[in-house]
This record gives C-alpha cells, structure tokens and sequence, in this order.
C-alpha cells in the first residue's frame, strides 16, 4: 500500500511541476489543491486539507515578479502537507514543514528551468531540419522526466522512508520546541494575510477586507457565507459600473 501511495504523491508531485499538466489547470500550483490531493492518497483527507490551508494562508500574497520566486508553492503544499501528515504532526506545524521545504524547491525550481533550456534548443535544431515529429517528442518528453527525477522520485522517496524517520524524528523533538513550532505555525498565516493586504491595501478596496473581518467576527459568518456576500458584492459593484461606463 505505502509503494501505491508513494507512485501517487510522485505522480502528483509531477504534475504539480511539468508544463503539460497547467494546461489542463491552474490549480496544481494552490497548497488547498494540491495538499487536499496529498491527504486524500495518504488516507488523511481531513488532517490534508486543514494542513494545506494552513500552508495556502501563508503564501495567500504570493507572487513571481520578473521571474524571482519567493518560495516553490508547488514543494510547500504536496511536501510540506505530505510530511505533516507522515509524522502525525499537529496540522499548524504544516507551514514549518513547508516554508524550510518551499525554499530548497527554489533551487529545484531553477535547476529544472535550467535543464528544460537543454531541450529547447535541440527542438530548435529538430525544427531546421524539419523534424516535427522530434519537435514535439522534445517539447513533451525530456520535461516529463526532468519533473520525474527533480520532483518524482524525491516525493516517492520521502514516502517510503519517510514515514518512520518522520514519525521517529518527531518524537525525539523536546514537547518545548515542538509547542514553540506549533506556535509559529499559527502566526505564519498572519504573515500571508499581511503579503496580500499589501496588494489590495488601496482606498477602494481595503473597506471591504474590513467588512469580511467584523463580518466573521461579530456575525459569526461562515467562509462560505463570506464568499457567497462577496461574489454578490462584486457582481453588483461591476454592474454598476459597467453602466456607468455605458453612460
């Protein structure tokens, strides 16, 4: 069963990654997405998605400007979220997990760019000589198995053997550090929520961040009462508008 599992989250871990799979859809790159997936193939649905939204609020701003990353989503929410769940881990220390991980995936990230330009160029090569058919088989295949061995096989791996060094390692961890772990998990997601106020921290925009807050509050309102409202909001605002405009 552990091998089946470990096949899975390398799948994933690949798809997450190879170009292929983001024109299906955008959402391999979102922690709720890709770490729900990740608890649903380790048999811990619940402990994933919570885990994963832990992860997904503290990289809630995150943003590549000018083809920097600040942190690979993609190793934070499939790696982070499979290792909490692998260690019995509280789902708060998720972020802890995931921001060490994000940041070494930023160098995986660059190397498999770096890798991916190889294929480009003998494409251009296959394309002077016009070799369609190569073309296409080096657009598709060299990336699939770049993604395999940078993404893939450190996924799978980290399942088999990761599961009693994890749970091992964890239990060797004082309860002092452990608390203080859980502690900077909690106050990660703030960090996520401060990154995206700085983008929509404007005059038109920051009342309704506000409205959303004292309504979770004071109300007691539900996320999917807050989504409902707001999806309302928005609607009416952009027809207002649009009629504005038309005026």
């Amino acid at each position: 069963m552990i091998y089946l599992q470990a096949l899975l989250i390398a799948l994933l871990a690949i798809g997450s990654q190879w170009w292929f799979c983001h024109l299906v859809t955008r959402t391999w790159l979102y922690p709720i997405w890709s770490g729900f997936l990740t608890g649903v193939i380790l048999g811990e649905p619940l402990v994933g998605m919570q885990a994963a939204a832990y992860i997904q609020l503290t990289y809630l701003g995150w943003i590549t400007a000018g083809g920097s990353m600040p942190g690979n989503l993609m190793v934070a929410g499939i790696f982070g979220t499979a290792l909490t769940v692998l260690s019995g881990a509280d789902p708060t220390m998720a972020t802890t997990f995931a921001v060490t991980l994000s940041l070494v995936g930023i160098l995986i990230n660059q190397a498999y760019m770096t890798i991916n330009a190889l294929w480009v160029h003998q494409a251009d090569k296959f394309l002077e000589k016009g070799n369609i058919k190569m073309v296409r088989l080096m657009n598709y295949l060299p990336s699939f198995l770049t993604a395999a061995v940078l993404y893939g096989i450190p996924a799978f791996l980290m399942v088999v053997l990761g599961a009693s060094w994890a749970e091992s390692a964890l239990s060797a961890v004082p309860q002092w550090l452990i608390d203080a772990l859980n502690l900077v998990g909690s106050i990660m997601p703030a960090l996520g929520i401060a990154m995206l106020l700085n983008y929509i921290g404007k005059k038109k925009l920051i009342a309704f961040f506000f409205v959303g807050y004292f309504a979770t509050v004071y109300l007691g309102l539900d996320t999917m009462s807050l989504f409902v409202f707001g999806t309302c909001i928005a609607v009416i605002m952009y027809f207002f508008g649009a009629g504005k405009e038309e005026a």
